[in-house]
């Protein structure tokens, strides 16, 4: 089955690369692509499977190798953030696999997640909830009930359900991805600081902060011990605690957080990353509330360049920053500029159809932008 990236912190070390004619040209570039991108090295993963999408070519589209190089592809450009990327590539994958292997398939199961997880950021919830649960049908009669990569379905799932602001079945489901991960032996087939994570968000929003601080601070502690100071996933929990302590008031330790938060992005995920844009709205959001304005106005200039050429101009996060800048400037009494960004977001709201949006969906103007992978 082959598993989305953004859940799983495998790393593979890369072989070294067979000639593009060899016979196993295509699984060795896989490989290396997979070990590239494990290791938040995007453009060389990007570039191997790419040189493995030519050489999947050579055996006729409906050999399987053609949609899992389709699917990899798609792996790389949403571990970044991209969707908008990554969505033709899950759905060019899950039609091959449908057409070439069955619509039971473990592998179908795995394009339906990752399609889901795309469907989750665009706010299309209904449809993901639906491809989710299809995906965790598929993968009961696969491996069975209970089965430890189930996991990763009801992680997702639950991660839905905290978006749509339906937080009893949300936490039920965080408990049930812990209970499937217990007996392991620890070979894990989904990273369990990404659950921590994940479970930790859901406490923090409901206003129980003396659960999640333990859980992001174990999360933080798991991922520092696999992968050490350089990589986004360390970046991604050093966030979550800033926000956590963010919502709490607690400014000074909410910016040493955010600080090093960005210097770990920064260096691995790179200065152009959605992640990196997301650390500095957080912080500039921060700074504005300390009455930083002039250190405020400057992170967020740069974060909102950063969202919009990762995210797109009309992406929900854009939105959310838009409407902070807005309020930044209005405090700084430049009336007219703050309302041109506010009708900004508006508009990109309008366009994303926010206007029917759910209570969760409504507080993230209230609240920190997000990362919990």
């Amino acid at each position: 089955m082959i598993l989305l990236v953004a859940v799983l912190f495998t790393v593979l070390f890369s072989p070294p690369l067979a000639k593009a004619d060899s016979p196993d040209a295509w699984q060795t570039l896989t490989e290396a692509g997979t070990a590239a991108r494990d290791q938040a090295r995007y453009d060389d993963a990007e570039r191997l499977f790419l040189l493995a999408g030519h050489e999947a070519d050579q055996f006729g589209p409906d050999d399987v190798r053609v949609a899992a190089t389709l699917n990899h592809l798609g792996l790389v450009y949403h571990a970044q953030g991209q969707y908008a990327r990554a969505k033709p590539y899950y759905e060019q994958a899950l039609a091959r696999w449908e057409q070439v292997l069955g619509s039971d398939h473990e592998d179908v199961g795995s394009a339906l997640n990752n399609l889901a997880e795309i469907y989750k950021e665009e706010g299309a919830f209904e449809q993901a909830e639906i491809l989710y649960l299809r995906s965790i049908e598929i993968g009961e009669r696969v491996l069975g009930r209970g089965h430890p990569e189930l996991a990763i379905g009801f992680n997702n799932l639950a991660g839905l359900y905290r978006k749509m602001g339906r937080l009893p079945q949300a936490e039920s489901q965080f408990h049930l991805t812990l209970a499937l991960l217990t007996d392991t032996d620890g070979a894990t087939p989904i990273d369990p600081s990404l659950v921590l994570n994940n479970l930790a968000a859901l406490y923090k929003e409901k206003g129980l902060y003396v659960f999640a601080e333990p859980l992001y601070r174990q999360a933080l502690s798991l991922r520092l011990e696999r992968w050490g100071h350089r990589h986004p996933s360390v970046a991604t929990c050093l966030n979550n605690l800033g926000n956590l302590y963010h919502a709490q008031g607690l400014s000074e330790l909410a910016d040493r957080y955010y600080r090093e938060a960005l210097a770990v992005s920064d260096r691995s995920a790179g200065p152009e990353a959605a992640l990196t844009g997301m650390i500095l709205v957080n912080w500039a959001w921060l700074l504005h509330e300390r009455g930083l304005v002039d250190e405020a106005k400057v992170r967020y200039q740069r974060g909102l360049v950063i969202q919009q050429q990762a995210l797109g101009r009309n992406h929900p996060m854009v939105a959310v920053t838009v409407e902070r800048y807005a309020g930044l400037l209005s405090d700084l009494g430049q009336s007219v500029e703050a309302n041109l960004f506010a009708a900004r977001a508006a508009a990109i709201r309008h366009q994303q159809g926010q206007s029917s949006r759910s209570p969760a969906q409504s507080r993230q103007s209230r609240s920190n932008q997000k990362a919990h992978r």
